[in-house]
C-alpha cells in the first residue's frame, strides 16, 4: 500500500545508497545469525502517530506469530524487534525514519527478515539497503507496482536498479496485489450501476504526491476513462500541504458525483473529507479504508459516504481453519485491540519467515540472512489469507483478494465486497 514524497527521496537517493554500500561492505563474510541459537526477526511498521489506526494492528499480527513461535526446534529460540517508522516531528510515517530502521536491525547480528514495510515510500527507501545486505523484507500491504516491475517503476517516481542491484539476489516480497488491480477494481466498483457499484460518471481526482498515492490515482483514472468516466478536476494535497476550504470550495464548484482520493489518511485525506462534508462521496484504496484516524480527521457525521478498498480478506471472511484459529487467537492475545484485515496478512507474512528458518534448521543447513531468502523465494505457505508463494519479482503468485468497505452515518466502515485481483 502506501508511499512517501518524491522530492524527499530524491535528495535521499545519494544517502541510501551510500549507506547500503557500507552496510554491504561491513557484512562481506557475514553469516547472518552466525552459529547462534537465537534467531531474530523483526518488523518496520507505523505503530503510532496518525497512522497508528492501521498500523498498530497490522504489527500485532507479527507479534502474534512470533510469541506463538519462540520454540523454533532443535534447541533454537525466535526473538522478535519491533520498529516504528513514524516520524517523531511530523507524525506520520517516514522514508528516513524507516531506512533507519533497516539500518539498525542489520545491526543485530541475530536478525535474518523483517515484516514490512506498510507505506511504498517507505519500501522505496528500504529496499536497496535491504537488497544490498540481503536481508528479507515482507511485507503485507505495499501495492505500488513499480516495487517489483520495473515497466511500471519510472512512472512512479522509482529509480528501479537502485532498489534491485545488479548481481545481489531480490530479498523484497509482498502478499498483497499491486495498484493497477486496485485501481482498476476501485474504478470498475465506481461505475458499475448500483447495487454492485456506485453508479457514478464524473471524478475530482485528489492525490497526497506519495509514490502510493499518485500511482493509486493515475492507474484509477485510467481505468475510470477507459469505461467513460470524465475526470472533471485534479489537485494534489499533502501532509506539508494539508487541504484548505479553498480547495473544498473549488471541487464543489466543479460538481463531480465524487472524489477519488489517492493516498493515505495522514496525507490529508480525513481532513479534505471533513471539508467536504457528507454529501460528497468519497473513494479510495488500502491508504484510508478501515482506518479510523480517516474518520477521527473527517469528523464522524462528515466521514459518511466514504469508500475504501483493502488489499486483503475481510477480517468476516476469517471463519474457518486457520483463519479462525488465527482470529481467535489474535482476540485472546489482545482482547482491547481492534483486528483489521492486514492483521492477518501480516501475520502470513512472520510465518512465512518463520517457515523458512524452521525448514533450514530442521534439513541442518546454516542459518544466514542469505539461505532465509533463498528460503523464502522458494516458500509454500497455505495460511490465514490463502496459499502464498513468490514469483522471481517477489510477488505473490497464489492468492491475491481486495475487499471493499463504505462508512455509514456513524462512521463505521462496513464490508461490501470481495474481488480476487
Amino acid at each position: 500500500m502506501h508511499l512517501g514524497r518524491f522530492t524527499r527521496m530524491a535528495t535521499q537517493g545519494a544517502g541510501v545508497a551510500l549507506v547500503a554500500t557500507t552496510l554491504a561492505l561491513a557484512a562481506c563474510g557475514s553469516s547472518g545469525a552466525g552459529g547462534s541459537k537465537t534467531i531474530g526477526i523483526g518488523s518496520d511498521l507505523p505503530i503510532s502517530g496518525t497512522d497508528a489506526g492501521v498500523g498498530l494492528p497490522t504489527q500485532l499480527g507479527v507479534k502474534l506469530a512470533a510469541d506463538q513461535n519462540k520454540d523454533l526446534g532443535n534447541g533454537y529460540t525466535l526473538t522478535y524487534s519491533s520498529k516504528d517508522d513514524v516520524s517523531t516531528t511530523t507524525g506520520a510515517h517516514d522514508p528516513a525514519t524507516g531506512a533507519s530502521n533497516i539500518t539498525a536491525l542489520l545491526g543485530q547480528s541475530e536478525v535474518v527478515a523483517v515484516v514490512g514495510p506498510f507505506n511504498s515510500n517507505v519500501a522505496k527507501s528500504e529496499i536497496p539497503i535491504s537488497n544490498n545486505n540481503g536481508l528479507t523484507l515482507i511485507s503485507p500491504t505495499n501495492t505500488n507496482p513499480g516495487l517489483t516491475l520495473e515497466q511500471y517503476a519510472t512512472d512512479n517516481g522509482i529509480v528501479f536498479s537502485q532498489l534491485h542491484p545488479a548481481g545481489k539476489p531480490n530479498c523484497y516480497f509482498r502478499i498483497p496485489g499491486n495498484d493497477v488491480v486496485q485501481g482498476t477494481i476501485l474504478a470498475d466498483f465506481s461505475t458499475a450501476a448500483k447495487p454492485s457499484g456506485l453508479g457514478f460518471t464524473k471524478a475530482y481526482v485528489i492525490d497526497d504526491t506519495e509514490t502510493y498515492g499518485v500511482g493509486l490515482a493515475k492507474n484509477f483514472t485510467l481505468e475510470f476513462q477507459k469505461k467513460g468516466g470524465q475526470v472533471v478536476g485534479s489537485d494534489s494535497i499533502a501532509t506539508a500541504k494539508p487541504p484548505t476550504s479553498t480547495l473544498a470550495d473549488k471541487i464543489k464548484a466543479a460538481k463531480p458525483d465524487f472524489v477519488f482520493y489517492g493516498g493515505v489518511t495522514s496525507g490529508g485525506g480525513g481532513t479534505l473529507k471533513g471539508l467536504l462534508g457528507a454529501s460528497i462521496p468519497m473513494v479510495g484504496g488500502d491508504g484510508i479504508a478501515q482506518d479510523s484516524a480517516f474518520v477521527k480527521a473527517s469528523g464522524t457525521a462528515a466521514s459518511a459516504n466514504t469508500f475504501g478498498s483493502v488489499a486483503a480478506p475481510d477480517t468476516s471472511k476469517l471463519t474457518s481453519g486457520a483463519a479462525a484459529d488465527f482470529s481467535a487467537a489474535y482476540k485472546a492475545a489482545f482482547p482491547d485491540k481492534n483486528l483489521v484485515a492486514y492483521s492477518a496478512q501480516a501475520y502470513d507474512a512472520a510465518k512465512i519467515e518463520i517457515q523458512a528458518i524452521k525448514s533450514l534448521i530442521s534439513s541442518g543447513k546454516s542459518i544466514s540472512r542469505a539461505s532465509v531468502c533463498d528460503a523464502v523465494q522458494h516458500v509454500s505457505y497455505t495460511g490465514v489469507t490463502g496459499t502464498i508463494s513468490f514469483d522471481q519479482n517477489g510477488d505473490n503468485a497464489g492468492q491475491r483478494v481486495f475487499s471493499v468497505y463504505g462508512t455509514d452515518a456513524t462512521g463505521n466502515w462496513n464490508f461490501i465486497n470481495q474481488v480476487n485481483g
